[in-house]
């Protein structure tokens, strides 16, 4: 029996959006395809607010007492050993998406390592790295090491680490913090694709003198999609951004 034009196109309608259903389109976010289902993830990376846009560095210190508004805890299977890492609610869930998809495109081996830090945290790791330094220099003076440890470790204040905003990524096939990161193949995918999830390269090479900070290719900081884009777009840094 042959069906109505109106009954077909109605039972084509419903096979379409039962097909929709059934596979969850990925949301397409300006020139970007995503692979992941980005539902859960969309208000997050495009969060537009001036907080996300804060400077903590040597000019721009935060105080003793700062604190996000809110944290949330990143899952475990996306972390470095499944180990604890925080970061403001909103960066989190960024964070999360950002992760996703890197496995989701076969970079399986990057974890989240360091995220929301307390100013007390930062404090005994400025010390820690201090230490470090007198003995690797004994003939230094304390002024010496603490110099050299303020070209990339921020003291206690000054950390974007506190802000809850940035995070550092690490490979689990080389599980140190170094520019070695920058060799593994999903450094470059990062560097061309971590704004789509509000994400920026926070020290890259070349911009010490304007960061006050030694290169990082592991440490990215969430500003939105909007802001990530222009500073990706025009090659700049958050403190030039905000100039």
């Amino acid at each position: 029996m042959k069906l109505p034009r109106k009954s077909l196109t109605r039972l084509t309608a419903v096979a379409l959006v039962a097909l929709l259903l059934a596979f969850p389109a990925c949301r397409r976010l300006g020139d970007y395809d995503y692979k992941i289902d980005m539902n859960d993830y969309e208000a997050a990376v495009t969060a537009d607010k001036k907080t996300y846009l804060m400077l903590a560095n040597k000019q721009h210190p935060l105080g003793e007492s700062f604190a996000p508004a809110s944290v949330s805890t990143l899952p475990g299977e996306l972390t470095l050993y499944g180990k604890t890492v925080e970061l403001e609610s909103t960066a989190a869930l960024a964070a999360e998406a950002l992760v996703r998809e890197l496995h989701a495109c076969g970079y399986d081996d990057i974890r989240i390592t360091s995220g929301y830090r307390t100013y007390a945290y930062q404090q005994s790791l400025f010390q820690t790295y201090i230490a470090q330094e007198r003995k690797k220099h004994p003939d230094w003076s304390e002024a010496q090491c603490i110099a050299e440890v303020a070209t990339y470790s921020a003291r206690p204040g000054e950390s974007e680490h506190q802000t809850g905003l940035c995070m550092d990524l690490i490979s689990t096939d080389h599980v140190a913090l170094d520019e070695s990161f920058a060799q593994n193949p999903a450094y470059a995918y990062l560097v061309e694709n971590a704004h789509n999830f509000g994400f920026i390269l926070r020290y890259p090479k070349g911009a010490e003198a304007t960061t006050g900070y030694t290169y990082e290719p592991w440490h990215f900081r969430f500003v939105g999609i909007k802001a990530a884009t222009e500073i990706h777009e025009r090659g700049i840094t958050l403190e030039e951004y905000q100039a």
